[in-house]
């Protein structure tokens, strides 16, 4: 059985596929640099949101790592497989056109985790997830 680790971090970014297309400029002028995150005023901000706005910003920000995270995850699996999609997609018992969406970050909501478990069971994987205390 292969891991499969799941970070957060900068190391986890998957790589750039030989098909990908960069973003095209559209402008000589160049991009005024991004300021930086003053983190008191975003602590102060967040904190001043009422509980339904404050639970509407975890569930979009779940949602976002779930589409991102998911797609590394699912596409390090499917990678690293001998099998075919089509293959894979008979024996996990997903729909292959629907694996490779959500792995090319296609996918609008991502994997919810019982397919990535899933998926990691069929294809011989063990999924771990830890948090870490601040």
């Amino acid at each position: 059985m292969t891991d499969v680790q799941i970070n957060a971090g900068a190391e986890a970014k998957a790589p750039k596929r030989a098909g990908a297309r960069s973003a095209a400029r559209t402008s000589n002028k160049s991009a005024p640099p991004v300021a930086a995150l003053d983190e008191v005023a975003f602590d102060a901000a967040f904190d001043a949101l009422d509980p339904a706005e404050k639970h509407a910003v975890y569930r979009d920000v779940g949602e976002e790592l779930a589409r991102t995270l998911g797609a590394q995850v699912i596409a390090q699996m499917l990678n690293g497989s001998d099998l075919s999609m089509r293959e894979i997609g008979t024996k996990s018992g997903f729909d292959h056109t629907a694996l490779s969406r959500i792995a090319r970050g296609a996918s609008k909501t991502g994997p919810t985790l019982w397919k990535v478990f899933a998926l990691a069971e069929a294809l011989g994987y063990r999924i771990e997830l830890n948090a870490v205390k601040k």
